[in-house]
């Protein structure tokens, strides 16, 4: 009975690191986003940014990675090994800059600019722990820029989604206490994702609000 409830306790840590995946917490929130700003969109321009977000930021990058799967260029899709986190980094980077420059020709998405260039200036931070071989949860990056952006967000706008943020903050406990049980990272790599995905964000609202 005992081996069975740790197999199942296995399996759904297995299951929220999957769905919880940084690579689609961009998607989640631009989806959220549409649907509780009290903006008006046209319709068929809100569906061309999430399939354009979609391809770009989830299809194509999957894809890259299956192929260095393949050729066995990475070892796993846990990327256990910071130097494949790093070519992980440098592949997410490229993708959100061309997001990012792709945003910025709808003005009237502006509201969004800072959750974009938050999710890139993440990255480049990220390579750079990479890249001296410390790798910092990107799950835990993913759920602290998305909280970050939110809260910024909701403040600014006093639109009231506290039960939103609260619903945020409960998935985020259960994200972040999978991946310690499944011992993809430790205690202090989980709070220096989580860091600067808010710390991120917050340079983000600032540099958007300056010079746009």
């Amino acid at each position: 009975m005992k081996k069975i409830a740790s197999k199942i306790v296995e399996i759904s840590a297995q299951f929220l690191s999957i769905i919880g995946h940084p690579i689609f917490w961009p998607l989640y929130v631009s989806a959220l986003y549409f649907d509780i700003t009290n903006r008006y969109f046209l319709p068929q321009n809100k569906s061309f940014f999430l399939y354009y977000l979609f391809i770009v930021a989830i299809f194509i990058p999957l894809l890259f990675l299956a192929v260095l799967f393949y050729t066995k260029t990475l070892s796993g899709y846990q990327l256990n090994k910071p130097k494949e986190r790093l070519l992980f980094s440098g592949i997410m980077a490229v993708v959100y800059f061309l997001i990012f420059k792709k945003l910025s020709r709808f003005h009237q998405f502006i509201e969004l600019y800072p959750f974009f260039l938050g999710i890139f200036l993440a990255i480049l931070s990220l390579a750079v722990y990479n890249y001296f071989n410390r790798k910092p949860s990107i799950h835990a990056m993913a759920l602290g820029g998305s909280l970050s952006f939110l809260l910024i967000w909701s403040y600014y706008t006093q639109i009231d989604i506290l039960n939103i943020l609260i619903g945020l903050i409960i998935t985020s406990v259960f994200i972040l206490a999978a991946r310690l049980y499944l011992k993809a990272h430790n205690f202090k790599e989980i709070a220096g994702g989580f860091f600067i995905g808010c710390l991120m964000q917050l340079v983000a609202f600032y540099i958007i609000w300056l010079y746009y």
